[in-house]
């Protein structure tokens, strides 16, 4: 049972979301080609799930690594599990695409959602140009020269953004409430404790067992042995 488990946390969550994705896809193809297709709004919520698929899997899988920017300020050789690690991660990424997997399925994500994903999204586009400028330096100072990128850039510019504009076009045209931007706050408010301040508090452990196996975009960079950006590192 504990190897199921293992593989879930490792692999399984990704192929989860992977099949909540194309799940989403296929019902809007087929509800619209029966007459009934859904409305934006909704479109825009099953949107988000195949938009955060997207993204984890340039984050964790192609290239991988985002964890050890993200855990930078922890000594080097702990990039790999603390604060974040494969369950926080799990816990984050897929809670949210259950969240709006439910509410799409339900025909309930409704205005607030939508302002609180349309913050969303624009935060994580700003939060991951933040994160790459942050790489670009981290490399920079120990005489690497890779360019401006950290792992989620593209499909945050790519994907968050034009999703978050779609919002505010719907937004535009239909108009907002006090009530959808003061929910929609309080909605990102409570997801983001809940989903990612929570379990990273609650879990975060030096010795966790829960390690990411490789650091992804950044393996090239860094000395097996100190996990430190070095320029001996061969690279590929």
């Amino acid at each position: 049972m504990f190897e199921v488990w293992r593989w879930f946390v490792g692999w399984g969550w990704l192929y989860a979301m992977v099949a909540m994705s194309i799940t989403l896809v296929v019902q809007m193809v087929v509800a619209k080609a029966r007459g009934r297709g859904w409305d934006a709004l909704r479109v825009l919520g099953a949107l988000t799930v195949v938009v955060l698929t997207l993204h984890v899997w340039e984050e964790w899988v192609i290239p991988g690594g985002f964890h050890y920017i993200y855990n930078a300020g922890s000594d080097a050789l702990l990039r790999d599990r603390y604060p974040m690690n494969e369950v926080t991660d799990m816990i984050t990424n897929l809670g949210g695409a259950l969240v709006w997997l439910v509410l799409v399925e339900l025909d309930r994500y409704g205005r607030k959602m939508g302002f609180a994903v349309m913050l969303f999204g624009y935060f994580e586009f700003a939060v991951h140009n933040l994160l790459a400028y942050e790489s670009m330096t981290m490399l920079y100072e120990a005489d690497v020269y890779s360019g401006f990128y950290a792992p989620g850039l593209f499909t945050a510019v790519a994907c968050w953004l034009p999703l978050s504009a779609a919002h505010t076009a719907w937004f535009a045209k239909n108009g907002v409430g006090w009530k959808d931007a003061v929910g929609g706050v309080v909605i990102l408010v409570v997801l983001s404790q809940l989903l990612v301040t929570a379990p990273e508090s609650l879990i975060k452990s030096e010795d966790n067992p829960y390690a990411f196996p490789n650091a992804g975009w950044y393996e090239r960079f860094i000395d097996p042995a100190t996990q430190e950006i070095t320029t001996e590192v061969e690279r590929g």
